[in-house]
């Protein structure tokens, strides 16, 4: 089972996150822009209408009161016939001395700074400062002149912009709350849209795993017309090819295998008569002749086993099997060999364990295998280790061994049909007891030990409520 993918080398994490802050630009961009808009279409509103409204008043003032005498006289009159209203306010000052002639209203006497550039930054006295601008009012100034042209006074208007504050403040409001409403409908459209676009990449990674472990009938469901459409389609048509090849592939083995069989046995049974008569001198090359025949008649028996497990026309004889028995007649032959190579073979095995449901001779060459491969791989002075137990609803053996051990990606490919260790052989050994393991409905596995040398074995379930008590004999075979 693979593992699940972190969530930061997701696709459809990464998809969502920059969906989202993208979306997140977008609205920040828009809010933003639009209050600036806003805030400036305001500002540039309320100087133009009191530029107009201090035009008029220059030139009303100019044509009402054209001397410094009636300008005097009529000031009072002039900013009262101006009443403050929707928050404007109107001022005369003396051109010549800067002093306040007249106002619509108290706000104080000191001109701002938009009649000071006006008066040539003349100040009604030495002793005073320029007054400060009132941060909530905008201001601007006229120069009134005579008809010689002689400056006479200065017209500033001022209009209080507090409402336009308060209304940008209401509409930063708006603008942050849409903002919100906006970003989230946002980050949960892009997670949707990543999950929609990232679900047919995880079907394709299900179905090409599925695929490399030589489950060549998965199919990915074409949902679209768009490049994902077209690659799952390509995968489809892969699969399609590689079942075809692989049919074909398992085929020829098993005709391949099939037809040296009858050759090969013809071959072994002229090899022992040659024995029987042959002289001294040539009976080493016969007895060699002899095992290489068994070899090759091994090999051939392999292939076609494991044909016939790969195509499902192995039928498994099942009976109630003692797995004791079993494993005890598997370490009988393995002893041999073991004892060739100078391995000693021990076993641990239960005094009763539950029947199983079980082909007893296919079972005998799963554990005939494992051995065989442990001892080929525990050097000379070394121990191999049987051990057979129960643990919930299933049977365990583990065979352990005391070689070199492998490598995690050793492991992953021993069960790989014709992959050849360093040790070399056809690589049909573990292929066959994954297959016939599996076949019983369990499990098997290699792994590497972490005190050095690897642990091979399976597990099987076990339902048969009898049990079997065998005799403790042979527990240590040299």
């Amino acid at each position: 089972m693979s593992a699940l993918p972190s969530p930061r080398r997701s696709l459809a994490t990464r998809l969502a996150l920059v969906f989202g802050l993208l979306g997140l630009v977008i609205v920040a961009t828009m809010g933003l822009g639009i209050y600036l808009l806003t805030s400036r279409y305001l500002e540039r509103r309320a100087e133009s209408d009191l530029a107009g409204l201090a035009d008029f008043y220059a030139v009303y003032t100019a044509s009402t009161a054209p001397d410094e005498a009636r300008l005097a006289a009529l000031a009072p009159e002039i900013v009262s016939f101006f009443a403050p209203q929707a928050g404007y306010d109107v001022r005369i000052f003396d051109a010549g001395s800067g002093a306040l002639l007249a106002a619509t209203r108290d706000i104080g006497s000191l001109p701002s700074r938009a009649a000071l550039d006006v008066l040539g930054y003349r100040r009604p006295s030495l002793f005073l400062a320029a007054s400060q601008d009132d941060p909530d009012r905008i201001y601007t100034a006229r120069s009134v002149t005579t008809a010689a042209g002689d400056p006479l006074a200065v017209i500033e208007v001022s209009r209080d912009v507090g409402a336009n504050a308060s209304f940008l403040s209401a509409l930063r409001l708006v603008v942050a709350g849409s903002g919100a409403i906006a970003l989230l409908a946002a980050l949960v459209g892009s997670l949707f849209l990543a999950r929609y676009i990232a679900r047919p990449l995880r079907q394709m990674e299900s179905a090409t795993g599925a695929i490399a472990g030589g489950d060549f009938e998965r199919r990915i469901p074409v949902t679209s017309e768009d490049e994902i459409g077209r690659l799952a389609r390509s995968i489809n048509r892969m699969a399609r090819d590689l079942a075809r090849l692989e049919a074909a592939r398992r085929e020829f083995i098993a005709k391949i295998s099939h037809d040296l069989r009858t050759p090969l046995t013809a071959i072994k049974g002229f090899v022992v008569n040659l024995q029987d008569t042959a002289p001294a001198e040539v009976q080493s090359t016969l007895a060699t002749m002899d095992q290489q025949t068994d070899r090759l008649i091994r090999l051939v028996n392999d292939l076609l086993t494991l044909s016939r497990l790969q195509r499902g026309e192995l039928q498994l004889q099942a009976e109630p099997v003692d797995l004791v028995s079993v494993v005890r007649s598997a370490a009988t032959l393995a002893s041999s060999k073991a004892h060739r190579l100078g391995v000693n073979l021990s076993m641990d095995l239960p005094g009763e364990l539950p029947l199983a449901s079980a082909d007893a001779d296919r079972l005998q060459q799963v554990v005939v295998n494992l051995l065989d491969n442990a001892v080929r791989f525990t050097p000379p002075g070394g121990a191999v280790q049987v051990r057979l137990f129960a643990e919930g609803h299933s049977a365990v053996l583990r065979v352990l061994d005391e070689g070199p051990g492998l490598t995690d990606e050793e492991a992953a490919r021993a069960f790989e049909p014709y992959h050849r260790g360093p040790e070399g052989g056809a690589g049909l050994g573990l292929t066959i007891v994954r297959e016939i393991v599996a076949a019983h409905g369990g499990q098997s596995w290699l792994v590497a030990r972490p005190e050095g040398g690897a642990e091979a074995g399976f597990s099987l379930p076990i339902s048969k409520p009898e049990l079997v008590t065998p005799a403790k004999a042979g527990v240590h075979t040299k």
